[in-house]
């Protein structure tokens, strides 16, 4: 199986132009309406010329509520469709597959971008991390309008001119909070054991499908493992993936800090999680695996452990060219983010490069 090689994917039928989708990464550089950047969607276009058959947005809200960062942008209603559609067009342009990632953050917005004293979470349980504040407890009225504005959401992205949408379920945000024992603690239908814990979530996902049919993609990005205590176990996410087979889903996306690791919560276990996601899901829905994959050899590894997509997210911010350049052999491929004009060089927001340049570790940067 070659990195180019197209994929049809099963429900909607949209065949992707190859295995190489740019991972959805936060920019930080919308305005503060929620609007695009013309920053942000020349970000898009340069990669989607550059190569990647499908490209991802950043998070993109679904509630004014949910936003978790400065300058995110949004799609939580209709004055923002204009702002999507600029996106949606300047990715398919270049002839790749367009899709929106829809995103709430719940307990882990910036206390800077609230609305209200504390943002809104399965429980009032804060998460185990500087500079977060204690939520309050949604009601249940608040959670079946939140699954509606996940819906409304992806009918607003098809009507923008988007292929598909991810559901963003990974990386501690509200869906993984619903699912996980260390931040909701409800004792209502919403929460409790695992078998309440799965109901936002797959309740969600469905919902998302039943609005925008067949024709449209949809998947679902998932972390397979949380750190805390309680927290979200691999045997846990084993069976979410088990019962997001069953939500006519286009695919899976399983969120990876480094894709080749083992577990985080055994240290003594070192198989790839991918692979037992991979046989659990046992061919019923794609997967896309992610994690710090910069050379060849590292997107070839899930392909070859029976992964369909190949997602990348860093290397893709100083190496924008990087599948054609893959595709033509040529071995010029950057190794890191130049550290003077690198939005320029790199077609970077403005925002987001310093933002990279001002966080030592993030992304690799060029000795000067």
């Amino acid at each position: 199986m070659s990195l180019f090689e197209p994929y049809t994917l099963p429900v909607s039928g949209v065949t992707l132009p190859n295995r190489l989708v740019l991972a959805p990464m936060t920019t930080y550089s919308g305005t503060p309406e929620g609007q695009i950047s013309p920053g942000e969607v020349a970000l898009l276009q340069r990669r989607a010329a550059g190569g990647f058959g499908t490209v991802i947005t950043a998070a993109c809200y679904v509630d004014r509520d949910g936003q978790a960062f400065i300058n995110q942008w949004g799609c939580d209603n209709d004055d923002k469709l204009d702002s999507l559609r600029k996106a949606a067009s300047a990715i398919k342009a270049e002839g790749a597959i367009a899709i929106l990632q829809i995103h709430d953050g719940g307990r882990m917005a910036d206390p800077k971008v609230l609305r209200e004293p504390a943002p809104r979470s399965a429980s009032a349980i804060a998460a185990e991390r500087q500079g977060y504040l204690e939520p309050r407890a949604m009601t249940a009225a608040e959670v079946e309008k939140s699954i509606a504005d996940f819906a409304a959401a992806a009918k607003r992205a098809a009507v923008a001119g988007f292929d598909g949408v991810e559901i963003h379920g990974a990386n501690t945000y509200l869906i993984q909070q619903f699912f996980s024992p260390h931040s909701n603690r409800r004792d209502d239908e919403w929460g409790g054991d695992l078998e309440r814990r799965l109901r936002y979530p797959i309740t969600l996902a469905k919902a998302v499908r039943a609005a925008v049919g067949d024709q449209f993609i949809v998947g679902y990005r998932f972390s397979p493992e949380e750190i805390e205590n309680p927290g979200i176990t691999f045997d846990d996410t084993l069976v979410l993936v088990d019962r997001l087979a069953d939500c006519r889903l286009d695919y899976l996306h399983i969120s990876l800090g480094n894709y080749a690791a083992g577990s985080m919560r055994d240290p003594q276990s070192t198989q790839r999680l991918s692979t037992l996601v991979i046989e659990k899901l046992a061919g019923r829905v794609p997967l896309m695996a992610v994690g710090g994959i910069e050379t060849v050899e590292q997107a070839e590894l899930p392909l070859q452990d029976g992964a369909e997509l190949v997602a990348l997210g860093r290397v893709a911010l100083w190496e924008p060219d990087w599948p054609n350049k893959v595709k033509a052999g040529r071995t010029d491929l950057r190794q890191a983010l130049p550290a003077k004009d690198g939005d320029i060089i790199c077609t970077l927001p403005r925002p987001l490069y310093e933002s990279i340049i001002q966080r030592a570790g993030w992304v690799k940067i060029a000795a000067e």
